[in-house]
């Protein structure tokens, strides 16, 4: 009897995600040579897209822009590619070089796949009808889509867990509805993400109790690669299957494969299992909503769960910037009446001349003797999230993931937080409004140490001294420590971050000690 679960590899399709689907053209080859020599059945090779690109892009607009990859000798693998709501009318006929497209799209794109699959049957391809989001159809709605199907009877159907929501009964309440009313000729595909660690335990489920009547197809991916968190690993299902199914899968060159080609994009681009992508999965949202909030590089991981947690089910399918956004500063803004701590903080100001504002840049390294012969008597250092070597008067935190670093090496400095970090710090010596300070002639702003400029000038400050305010350089943002992870590297941040300077703060005078771009 011919073996009933196949395994699929969707690197340089799902993996593309990582590098935009620019891998290079000797290792898209190379990939899928070492795939072929495992014997992995069906190799995706990327997708299918609505433009020509170059040799090294994963993403083809003709078939004839496949073969100029394919090795001569493929063994007995068969290939794919897949589509995503993009007119396919002109895609050659069938010639055997690839045999299967998969088709992939959210709900309420459901007719342009069924249309988009009649076309390429009738061209003479093998079609997979892919629905995303499985998690998204309640019973009723999924059984009428594979009624459609069933009308329709391409090649395959596939559960795909677009957020990674899924565990074990939840994939076998899912598959059990697909095997009882989907026709029986129709191959069953599973598409797994790693939101909460569990693909290889789940691909496993399936393999237990698929209908060994029933083609099955399992995604898979070297080394999990895939849009973060990742997929499954198909070394993992590979080795799986030749020791519980007898399979004669080749592990070797797929370890090869991964030494030579994966790892070292997964070194500079990672992916894997995270908490917040788990958060997403728990919360049943898309991925990057969690993504969008790592990204403030901010917020501690209870913080983003608490975010997540507000999000309602109408936004959950599709990532909504602006909502999130809107969750995020509400949750920042903790409502706290500052007055008594600006006059205490307006007190302590008025004791010094000057005030030096130390800032984490990594010019702070060469500078030493700069600053040191800044931080005269009548001088207030204030430092901006962290603690310099040489000490601070003052600590001014705005960021929780910061705290941790802070508080054993703080010493005798006063701490001021803003108000959104008042539920998780108990001793401090002022807090101020975190609403008070984001904002500049309307325009939100949470840049660190521009929010302790305004607090400055709100208290009368005319004069400010800079280090380590440096901006970016060489095209990135650098630390004076490696573990102060900063705010996302945004070049429109960093010139709106300038021009705020010039012109909401143009009557500060600002004398900069160290090189900066704002100067």
């Amino acid at each position: 009897m011919e073996q009933h679960i196949r395994l699929l590899d969707c690197t340089l399709r799902d993996g593309g995600h990582i590098v935009q689907g620019k891998f290079g053209e000797s290792v898209i080859k190379n990939t899928i040579k070492g795939l072929v020599e495992a014997g992995v059945d069906i190799i995706e090779v990327g997708f299918l897209w609505d433009s020509v690109n170059d040799k090294d892009t994963a993403r083809y607009y003709t078939i004839e822009d496949v073969k100029r990859i394919l090795p001569e000798d493929r063994g007995h693998s068969h290939f794919s590619l897949m589509a995503d709501f993009i007119d396919l009318e002109h895609l050659e006929p069938c010639d055997g070089t690839i045999e299967y497209i998969r088709l992939s799209f959210k709900r309420w794109r459901l007719d342009w796949g069924l249309k988009t699959a009649r076309i390429l049957m009738d061209k003479g391809y093998k079609v997979f009808i892919n629905p995303v989001n499985n998690n998204v159809y309640s019973d009723k709605e999924y059984i009428e889509v594979l009624e459609k199907v069933n009308e329709l009877h391409p090649y395959g159907f596939s559960i795909v867990d677009t957020f990674g929501v899924m565990r074990v009964n939840d994939l076998s309440h899912r598959y059990y509805l697909v095997e009882n009313n989907l026709l029986p000729d129709i191959t069953i595909g599973v598409h797994l993400h790693e939101n909460l660690g569990l693909a290889y335990n789940l691909a496993q489920h399936v393999a237990q109790i698929a209908n060994p009547t029933r083609n099955i197809v399992i995604d898979g991916s070297l080394l999990g690669m895939g849009r973060v968190p990742g997929n499954l690993c198909i070394e993992q299902i590979a080795d799986y299957m030749n020791e519980q199914y007898g399979t004669s899968y080749a592990l070797e060159p797929i370890y090869d494969a991964i030494d030579d080609y994966i790892a070292p994009i997964k070194a500079r681009e990672p992916w894997g299992y995270a908490i917040p992508y788990a958060l997403s999965a728990k919360y049943y949202l898309h991925r990057t909503y969690a993504e969008h909030l790592i990204n403030k590089k901010r917020l501690k991981t209870k913080d983003i769960q608490r975010i997540l947690s507000q999000v309602d089910p109408s936004e959950a399918e599709t990532f909504n910037e602006e909502y999130i956004d809107k969750l995020y500063m509400e949750y920042m803004d903790v409502k706290y009446d500052d007055k008594a701590d600006l006059k205490n903080l307006s007190d302590i100001l008025a004791g010094y001349k000057n005030i030096l504002v130390v800032a984490p840049g990594e010019s702070l390294k060469t500078s030493a003797d700069k600053i040191a012969a800044a931080k005269t008597a009548d001088t207030c250092t204030i430092a901006v999230n962290f603690v310099p070597e040489a000490g601070a008067d003052i600590i001014f935190l705005t960021n929780t993931k910061r705290y941790d670093s802070i508080k054993d090496k703080k010493g005798d400095s006063k701490l001021v937080i803003t108000s959104n970090l008042m539920r998780d710090i108990e001793s401090y010596d002022a807090a101020i409004a975190y609403n008070e300070l984001v904002y500049f002639n309307d325009e939100y702003n949470d840049d660190s140490t521009l929010m302790l400029i305004n607090l400055l000038v709100k208290l009368g400050v005319k004069e400010l001294s800079f280090a380590g305010f440096d901006g970016r350089k060489n095209g990135k943002l650098n630390f004076v420590d490696n573990s102060l992870d900063g705010h996302q590297d945004n070049p429109e941040r960093s010139q709106n971050t300038k021009r705020i300077l010039d012109t909401v703060f143009a009557d500060v005078k600002k004398t900069f000690i160290t090189e900066s771009e704002y100067k």
